[in-house]
């Protein structure tokens, strides 16, 4: 196996690069925590689903949302777990979870014997929030081509 400068490759995977780039947009990513948001008064205020009962307990991630809106959403999970005797860390990323209007939403994942949960981010949206976020990306990708000429 070809040695690229600055990189530790380990058998099949560049374990400490993948892992530093997957940690450092972990902890720069959307924040997992309690939102802090009221729930939805009126049509003009949006709720928000509140993630804030997450917790680690050694290798388990204990999910708890609870969505206040009158609207379906979604959470999205990405954890990374590391075992102590290698070091390797894997990641795991759960797309799209459903949750329901004023429902609560448990997941329990567990990473295995003898490793940890490192670090994890949840990312929970109602249908209406997912929507301006899909809108808001489309409208970059047009301005990016358009000023690209494409």
């Amino acid at each position: 196996m070809r040695r690229r400068r600055g990189m530790k490759w380990s058998g099949r995977f560049a374990a400490l690069p993948v892992g530093c780039l997957i940690l450092g947009a972990l902890l720069t990513g959307p924040a997992s925590a309690a939102s802090g948001h009221p729930a939805r008064a009126d049509a003009g205020t949006l709720a928000e689903i509140d993630c804030g009962a997450t917790r680690t307990d050694g290798s388990r991630l204990e999910i708890s949302c609870y969505n206040p809106d009158s609207e379906p959403g979604s959470v999205d999970v990405t954890y990374v777990c590391s075992t102590p005797l290698d070091g390797r860390q894997v990641v795991f990323t759960e797309p799209g979870n459903p949750i329901g209007a004023g429902a609560t939403l448990r997941l329990s994942r567990d990473c295995g014997p003898g490793q940890v949960v490192l670090t994890y981010q949840v990312w929970p949206l109602t249908a209406s929030q997912r929507g301006d976020q899909e809108a808001r990306q489309e409208r970059i990708r047009r301005q990016r081509d358009q000023e690209a000429g494409r």
